[in-house]
């Protein structure tokens, strides 16, 4: 809007609260750009003159600040400032008269128009241009009154508001172990599978930790079971009935040093099972039954996606079991111990 701006004459001793609260109005509607304020617009070092007249030049309506003493100020020799030549309120009246700019006088503080015996010759037209009044009682509606009539004649078009982008959604920080939670994982899934692929060569082959089922060789008469390695089975004294209390948590370890918790449940001889990772993630569960010292459960690893079963005896009255976990799909089988946690 270079060429559209909006001059605003005033005199400081007469109307200079009503200047500015006018200028920040217009300010806000068209733009800072496109609001010269006289004096306070000129740089210092500029010359007066030259420096209106090169504003007059990017104008299309100057704005004519009236208050009640506009015409009466006098110079220190009790002379009207207005018939003086060099007075700066003179000149750029005069000048946007004569370059047939707009030219709006607007009345502040009950002020009202000079008679043409007030002014001198090059404002005395002045006179004739329709007045704008600014009262304070209806200072919002009068402003707003001016501002239509400013917009027409700059042709001032307003530009619709951007329309709002979308404000991201704010995203938590992750701790180190949901960062890295993946590979922790495949890290402990990795590490049993090679555990469990480790020991089915002895299961399968019959080597050294091989340990078979009992099974009956049939020779004439009578049948002739395998050694077994487990602990003999333990007959608790008294009533039958009574069973060993299993009932929370148990630490897993197998013989590679592999740990998990095991959290068990238990109504009378029958258990279940939840097992937990060591970041306390659950990774299988399982359920079975007490026979005296024996705890035969069947067990899933959500993990691997292998179900087996779990078959432990314990030689201390419960204090501790041992045995073994069997992975028939996979033919393999890993030693373990349950401890209390």
């Amino acid at each position: 809007m270079s060429n559209n701006k909006i001059f605003v004459s005033y005199r400081r001793q007469d109307a200079s609260g009503e200047a500015g609260r006018l200028v920040d109005h217009l300010q806000e509607v068209f733009g800072d750009s496109s609001v010269f304020l006289d004096v306070e617009t000129i740089e210092a070092g500029l010359d007066f003159v030259q420096a209106i007249n090169k504003a007059l030049n990017s104008c299309k309506v100057l704005i004519a600040m009236i208050g009640p003493h506009w015409a009466n100020i006098k110079d220190p020799e009790g002379n009207p400032r207005l018939f003086k030549e060099d007075d700066f309120i003179r000149i750029e009246i005069a000048a946007a008269l004569e370059r047939d700019i707009r030219v709006i006088p607007v009345l502040v503080n009950g002020a009202s128009m000079p008679t043409a015996d007030q002014l001198p010759e090059n404002l005395r037209a002045l006179t004739r241009r329709h007045a704008q009044e600014l009262s304070s009682s209806r200072w919002k509606y009068d402003c707003e009154q001016l501002t239509e009539v400013l917009k027409k004649i700059i042709g001032y078009q307003e530009v619709p508001p951007p329309k709002p982008q979308p404000t991201p959604p704010i995203r938590k920080q992750k701790s180190w172990l949901e960062k890295n939670y993946l590979w922790i994982l495949g890290a402990f899934v990795i590490l049993l599978i090679l555990a469990n692929l480790g020991s089915g060569d002895d299961y399968e082959n019959g080597g050294a930790g091989y340990e078979p089922e009992p099974r009956p060789i049939v020779d004439g008469s009578e049948s002739e079971i395998q050694p077994s390695n487990d602990p003999p089975p333990y007959t608790p004294p008294g009533n039958t009935n009574e069973f060993m209390d299993i009932s929370g948590y148990w630490l897993l370890q197998d013989k590679d040093g592999n740990q998990s918790s095991l959290f068990f449940t238990q109504e009378a001889e029958e258990v279940s099972f939840i097992e937990y990772n060591l970041f306390d993630m659950e990774i299988g569960r399982g359920s079975g039954y007490l026979d005296g010292n024996s705890l035969n459960t069947d067990y899933y690893n959500s993990i691997l996606g292998i179900s087996g079963e779990f078959k432990l005896s314990s030689a201390n009255k419960g204090t501790s079991w041992t045995g073994r976990a069997n992975f028939p799909s996979l033919g393999t089988y890993n030693q373990i111990t349950l401890t209390r946690d």
